[in-house]
This record gives C-alpha cells, sequence and structure tokens, in this order.
C-alpha cells in the first residue's frame, strides 16, 4: 500500500512539473516589456532593502510606470 501511494506522489509532482514547464514555454515577454524590466532593475539595484528599505521597489515601480508596463 505504501508504494501505491509514493507513485501517486511522484505522479503528482511530475504530471505538475511538465504542466508548469509547458505553460512557461508559451509565455513569452516581448522585448520591450524586456528590455524596461532590464533597465528598471539596472536604475534600481545601487538602493539595496537592506540599506534603504522599500526605496528600492519604489524606484523600480516608478520606472517601469514611466516605461508604461506593469510591475
Amino acid at each position: 500500500m505504501r508504494g501505491v501511494w509514493i507513485s501517486l506522489a511522484i505522479g503528482t509532482v511530475l504530471n505538475a512539473t511538465v504542466g508548469l514547464l509547458a505553460f512557461a514555454q508559451s509565455v513569452q515577454t516581448p522585448p520591450s516589456r524586456a528590455a524596461a524590466i532590464h533597465e528598471c532593475n539596472v536604475f534600481a539595484s545601487p538602493f539595496a532593502l537592506y540599506t534603504w528599505g522599500n526605496w528600492q521597489l519604489y524606484l523600480y515601480r516608478e520606472c517601469m510606470a514611466k516605461h508604461g508596463q506593469i510591475e
């Protein structure tokens, strides 16, 4: 009986993993969004969370808004 439960658990994990991988491959980020994400990460990166608190997040959000992108 224990072997059945182990097989069921492994099957469930594999099924979920395959589903997530298939979804990840189907989602494509437009080049303009990818460029904005990169630029905003570079812009906000000097303001580390452990030093500046939430300031890094605010700068990232502001930068993405200026690019017309959602966070």
